[in-house]
Formats: structure tokens, C-alpha cells, sequence
């Protein structure tokens, strides 16, 4: 599960429920309008200045990399934001409409790179992340 947006006094989550998933069960037990008890956000995280943004996704974790990356682009003083997806196929990866926005409003600017696990997909890459996806990803376009 992660937090997907963030609006005064109040949040989403976005998550997946897993057999015998603890917290993904009680979320999924849930009901609109339930409260419940959460602990306290981090304040004050700034990225490291620079030119280039690079966003590193595992599965159900764009939902919080995606946010990152529109308020990076929305903020505008990064050449380039860079989004690497890593899910095991094409069938568990979802905001197609969202990150397809993002791509034609920023076309210079945003790029999303998917590495599929468990499935070989033209205009993906394929395998695990390691140091040779990392540079072969995440080096700037100059």
C-alpha cells in the first residue's frame, strides 16, 4: 500500500490486496467513510538540487513515484524527470491514462522506462534492476 495523493488534513491510499495480506485485508475490510489511525509523515524531505530527476518504481510503488514526478515537473526546474517502473508484466502496471497525460504535457521533459520480470515486451526493458539499468536509464539525455 502507499499513498497516492495528498490534500489538506486528508490522503489517499492505493493498494493491493494480497491473500492473507495483513494490512491489505484490514485496508480492504475498510468502508467509505471508516477512520482509522495512521502515524505521522515525514516533513521537509527535499531532493538533492540538480537538473535531472530520476524515480525509481516497484510495482504498486507508483503510486507514490508518479505523484513525485508530476510535482517535480509541475515545479519546472528539472530538464528532465525520469521514471523507471519496474513490475513483473505489462498486466500489473495501471494510471496508463494519468502517466500518458504527463508524457504529452511534458513530452520533452518526462519519460517513464518499463522493466518487466516475468514477461518480454517490445519498447520494455526486460530482467531485473542493476547497475547496467541504472546507467542505461538514468543517464542524462545532453
Amino acid at each position: 500500500y502507499s499513498m497516492s495523493a495528498l490534500r489538506e488534513n486528508e490522503f489517499d491510499i492505493t493498494f493491493k490486496v494480497y491473500p492473507n495480506g495483513r494490512a491489505s485485508g484490514y485496508l480492504d475490510r475498510l468502508k467509505v467513510g471508516d477512520e482509522t489511525g495512521t502515524f505521522g509523515m515525514s516533513a521537509g524531505r527535499r531532493r538533492n538540487p540538480g537538473k535531472y530527476v530520476g524515480i525509481i518504481a516497484y510495482g504498486v510503488g507508483i503510486t507514490e513515484g508518479l505523484p513525485v514526478a508530476k510535482a517535480e515537473l509541475e515545479k519546472g526546474d528539472a530538464d528532465e524527470v525520469t521514471l523507471l517502473w519496474a513490475t513483473r508484466t505489462m498486466a500489473d502496471t495501471f494510471w496508463h491514462d494519468d502517466i500518458e497525460g504527463l508524457k504529452k504535457q511534458y513530452r520533452n521533459k518526462f519519460r517513464v522506462v518499463h522493466i518487466l520480470s516475468r514477461e518480454e515486451r517490445d519498447g520494455c526493458l526486460q530482467g531485473r534492476i542493476d547497475p547496467t539499468v541504472l546507467q542505461q536509464v538514468f543517464r542524462p539525455s545532453d
